[in-house]
């Protein structure tokens, strides 16, 4: 990546979240994509899905490892809620009910961190989402459009409270 100032390289500085040129002093943001992921870096670890090259990537200044090929995320298992609850406060519409989707045979995926196996089961909360999840190492593995199918399902309190109606 290059300086759109000067054209010289530019770093990035993980504690500012911005990308720095040193020969001049700009800043700039890293750009996000479709997703809003902004991509920041390379990483060493290969997407369990497509077998690309995963970059570092941050969402809402939650960091996760991400595949700009098939768009999935590898994320923190206690990054997960916090990520989701502001998601959804971000939300501009109401959440809308996601049909039960069919099962189907999927691959096992490994690990891109340890290589161990991963879980494949259903995410307990909302948006009728399969998410594989390594126990080892904590981290969860969502394919393209799972974190916004979760992020968009109904709130739990939202349900519960028209359930009782």
């Amino acid at each position: 990546m290059t300086c759109q100032n000067c054209g010289a390289p530019v770093r990035l500085d993980r504690d500012q979240g911005l990308m720095v040129c040193d020969y001049c002093g700009s800043q700039a943001t890293p750009p996000a994509d479709e997703d809003g992921v902004q991509v920041l870096d390379p990483s060493q670890h290969a997407c369990p899905a497509c077998h690309a090259a995963l970059s570092n990537g941050r969402l809402e200044q939650h960091d996760m490892l991400y595949c700009t090929a098939c768009h999935g995320m590898l994320i923190a298992m206690d990054d997960i809620l916090p990520l989701l609850e502001e998601l959804r406060d971000h939300r501009e519409r109401p959440a809308a009910y996601l049909a039960p989707r069919e099962t189907e045979a999927a691959p096992t995926f490994s690990c891109p961190l340890c290589n161990h196996p991963m879980d494949r089961h259903p995410y307990g909360g909302g948006g009728n989402v399969m998410v594989d999840s390594c126990e080892d190492c904590a981290q969860l593995w969502l394919g393209r459009g799972e974190l916004r199918k979760i992020a968009s399902a109904p709130d739990p309190e939202v349900v519960f409270s028209r359930d009782s109606v």
